[in-house]
Formats: C-alpha cells, structure tokens, sequence
C-alpha cells in the first residue's frame, strides 16, 4: 500500500487523480485497498464536505463486500471524481507514515476473520461506520475512517489482528455517536422545557 501511494503521488497518473486511476493502480489488490484509501484521509483534517465525497463510495464497496462481490463496481461518476496529485500527495505522505510502520507487523494470521464470512462480516461492519461518516456530527470522520481503514489492512494481507483493532475501534466510534445523540435529546427535552 506504501508503494502505491508513493507511486501515484509521484504524478504518473497526471495533474489530477481519479478514483478509475486508483482502481487501475491497486490491480488484484483493488477492493481492500480502495477502501484503505477512501477511508484513511478522513483520519487527518480534510475540507468540508469531503467526508460525504468519500463515504457515498465506501457505503456502496462495503455493500458490495457484504454480497460477497470479488472485483469492486462504481458508477462511472465516482470513477470519474478527481483531486489534484498535489493534494493528493500531502494526504498521502501523512497516510504513509502510518502503513510503512503498520506493514512491517502485519503477516497472515487468524484467516477466520478474513475468511469468506469474515469479509461479509466486516462489509457490514464497514457500511454503518461509512454512514456514520456521512452524518453531520462533530470530529466524527476520524474513528470511522480509522476503523474502515484498519479492517482494510486486514483483508490486504489476510491479518486478523488489524480486523481486531478495526472492531474495538468500531465500538469507540458507535459509543461516541450514540453519546453524541443522546446529548442532542437532551439538550433538545431541556430547551422545550424552557419553551413551556
């Protein structure tokens, strides 16, 4: 993954990248390693907006992951979505400090949770954190993004371990957006009080 993040960062593909681009670049790696890459920018500082440019793709890889679907499918006007090589390269320089550390850990083990019914599983698992990360909730890209991102390391190379870190993560981002609701509610209940 480090390799191919320098390789695109590079400028091969041109001024701009595209999603069709990275489709194209990761090869038989592609389903795990798109989500990596739509997933990670959204655990550093991003614009606005650009959680949901990212999510709507994620939620439809993860259903797809759910069905047991091999080779990713996206509509042409996401393949078609760019950004330019220099932006892309400040993510990807951030992202790849992170995976030149992880990849060297990372070995094959506990293959039942990357196995047939544990890639439905984190497909499932995937699609509730990318519609948490579409939900207009305060810092609430980074938990999401890092739990999708480690469940894709873990189907990259086959490792459970990261798929562990990926569920104690999901846990972490469900209890933040559950807390998060119910300090709405509440403020909501105490402001029609005050309205009464």
């Amino acid at each position: 993954m480090t390799d191919t993040l320098d390789v695109l960062s590079s400028g091969c593909a041109g001024e701009t990248i595209s999603i069709g681009d990275l489709t194209s670049t990761l090869g038989p790696k592609c389903f795990a390693g798109l989500l990596f890459l739509l997933a990670a920018p959204n655990m550093f500082p991003t614009p606005p907006f650009v959680d949901i440019v990212l999510g709507v793709p994620l939620m439809i890889l993860s259903a797809q992951l759910i069905f047991g679907v091999r080779r990713p499918w996206l509509p042409d006007w996401i393949l078609r979505r760019e950004v330019s090589t220099e932006k892309f390269a400040l993510v990807a320089t951030k992202v790849s400090a992170v995976t030149r550390k992880v990849e060297i850990v990372l070995k094959r083990r506990l293959d039942v949770l990357t196995g047939t019914i544990g890639r439905r599983l984190i497909g499932l698992i995937c699609l509730a954190l990318a519609i948490i990360l579409v939900l207009p909730l305060p810092l609430n890209n980074v938990l999401p993004g890092a739990a999708i991102s480690l469940f894709a390391l873990g189907l990259l190379s086959r490792d459970g371990v990261p798929v562990l870190g990926g569920i104690a993560t999901t846990i972490a981002s469900a209890a933040l957006a559950v807390g998060f609701g119910y300090g709405v509610f509440e403020v909501g209940e105490w402001v029609s009080q005050l309205i009464e």
